[in-house]
């Protein structure tokens, strides 16, 4: 027997032509319906894995602080108000704390301050209360307002 040239026998095809076509299109249809359907029961196996974890939720109400120490000025000219805060109480999860001082004409001053003290001033076109407030803020949120009035002529 010839290797390299194989008998005209062992060169036949065992099937014929037409029906390897025939077999190729009987068989399209089953595996195309399994793609068709197998695919999504794969899918929903891939994202249905379960892992487990925790998350706690809290809510925190922000609270004025308790106390403050201090005294004020009354000023004759320009008239208005300085108040030096020695100390007030410190606001447990306080990032920052904003103090503001409104005249009895309505207008405002506002300064970002801190536990150990500070001092703020006020002019007004006419005597009168004046409102100091102390607000803590945790982040961007702010907290329960601590006020004092002074009362200048």
């Amino acid at each position: 027997m010839n290797v390299v040239q194989p008998t005209s026998a062992s060169a036949a095809p065992r099937f014929s032509s037409a029906w390897l076509v025939r077999l190729r299109r009987l068989l399209a249809v089953p595996v195309a319906v399994a793609i068709v359907l197998g695919a999504p029961g794969l899918a929903y196996a891939t994202f249905t894995a379960k892992t487990g974890g925790t998350l706690a939720v809290g809510t925190y109400s922000i609270p004025a602080p308790t106390t403050a120490n201090g005294n004020r000025t009354c000023n004759n000219s320009p008239r208005g108000i300085t108040v030096n805060i020695t100390s007030f109480a410190a606001v447990s999860k306080a990032t920052s704390y904003i103090a503001t001082l409104t005249a009895p004409d309505g207008s405002t001053t506002s300064k970002s301050v801190v536990p150990g003290g500070f001092a703020i001033s006020r002019t007004s076109a006419t005597g009168g209360t004046y409102t100091l407030v102390i607000k803590a803020r945790v982040g961007s949120w702010t907290g329960a307002e601590w006020e004092k009035t002074y009362v200048c002529r």
